[in-house]
C-alpha cells in the first residue's frame, strides 16, 4: 500500500491530516538540524533516513482510526500492526519493520530488548534507526500536542560545554496550552538515545 493510501484511508479528519504533515515537517527539521550540529554522529547517518522519517511521522497516528470504546490496543500498537500487515510500497522488509517500530514507539513505553518482539527482531543498526526516528517524532508530536500547528520557526542550539541542547520556538501559546509539560514528558527517550539534555525555551 502507498503512504498516500494509508493517509486517505486512515486519517479521516482535516485536523488529523494537518497534524500528520506538521509532525512530518517538524521531524525532518529536527533531524536535519541535528545532522548540522553533530556531523560526526553515526546515529544520524543511515540510508534513506528522510524517507523513513517521513513515512513514520506521517503515519504515526493512523491507529487512531480504530480507537474508541472497543479498542483493544493503544493507537501506536494498532498502527504498527497495520503497517506490518499491509506493507508500504517502495520499502523493503527491514525498512518496513523500522517504520512500524518507529510508529510503535512514538509514544508510550520505550523499546525493550528481549521483551518487545518486533524491536528484538531488528539488527543493531535498525534498532538505532528506530531509536532515532521515534525519539524525534516524540519531540515533534509534543510540539503539536493540541493539533493547533502553533509552533513556528524552531531553532536548535547546542552548548558543547554543558552538553545541553535547546529548542527555541518563540511562541507563547505553547506554554499557555501546557505543551512544555508534554514536551518534558516525551523528551526522555531522545535524551537517552543521544546522551544529551534538551530543553524547550521561549525567547
Amino acid at each position: 500500500m502507498k503512504v498516500e493510501e494509508y493517509i486517505k484511508n486512515y486519517i479521516t479528519s482535516k485536523k488529523g491530516l494537518r497534524h500528520a504533515y506538521f509532525v512530518r515537517d517538524l521531524s525532518l527539521k529536527i533531524f536535519n538540524d541535528l545532522k548540522k550540529i553533530f556531523p560526526e554522529n553515526t546515529l544520524l547517518d543511515f540510508k534513506n533516513s528522510e524517507k523513513l522519517i517521513s513515512c513514520s511521522s506521517l503515519l504515526h497516528d493512523i491507529g487512531n482510526f480504530f480507537t474508541g470504546l472497543n479498542a483493544l490496543k493503544p493507537h501506536n500498537k494498532t498502527g504498527a500492526k497495520l503497517i506490518l500487515q499491509n506493507g508500504i510500497e517502495n520499502l523493503d522488509e527491514n525498512e518496513l519493520k523500522v517504520v512500524a517500530a518507529s510508529i510503535r514507539y512514538h509514544r508510550g513505553s520505550k523499546p525493550k530488548e528481549n521483551k518487545h518482539k518486533l524491536f528484538s527482531s531488528l539488527s543493531k543498526a535498525d534498532k538505532n534507526k528506530v531509536l532515532v526516528i521515534s525519539s524525534i517524532i516524540r519531540l515533534a508530536d509534543a510540539l503539536d500536542d493540541y493539533h493547533l500547528q502553533a509552533v513556528e520557526n524552531i531553532i536548535l542550539k547546542y552548548d558543547f560545554s554543558l552538553r545541553a541542547l535547546t529548542l527555541k520556538t518563540g511562541v507563547n501559546i505553547m506554554f499557555d496550552k501546557g505543551i512544555k509539560r508534554v514536551f518534558d514528558k516525551k523528551k526522555t527517550l531522545f535524551e537517552d538515545v543521544f546522551k544529551i539534555k534538551i530543553s524547550l525555551v521561549n525567547e
